[in-house]
């Protein structure tokens, strides 16, 4: 069983290994984006996709100069 496994890593290029991990991932994004779309098409809010993300934004208080009329 050994023997099997270390021909799989010889024969195996980098450029294989790289293309299966990307399509993997590439499967994987696919199947999140179905998810979340069948998810908001039932009508449910999905927090962690919306954006701006809930209370991202900073609570310093922003003081607006009033416009003066020049003379």
């Amino acid at each position: 069983m050994e023997g099997i496994l270390q021909d799989l890593v010889v024969l195996t290029s980098p450029w294989n290994i790289i293309g299966g991990v990307s399509l993997l991932a590439m499967a994987t994004v696919w199947c999140v984006f179905g998810y979340t779309a069948e998810e908001e098409e039932a009508g449910r809010r999905l927090f962690w996709a919306e954006w701006p993300i809930p209370e991202s934004e900073s609570t310093s208080l922003k003081f607006e100069e009033e416009l003066r009329i020049a003379a």
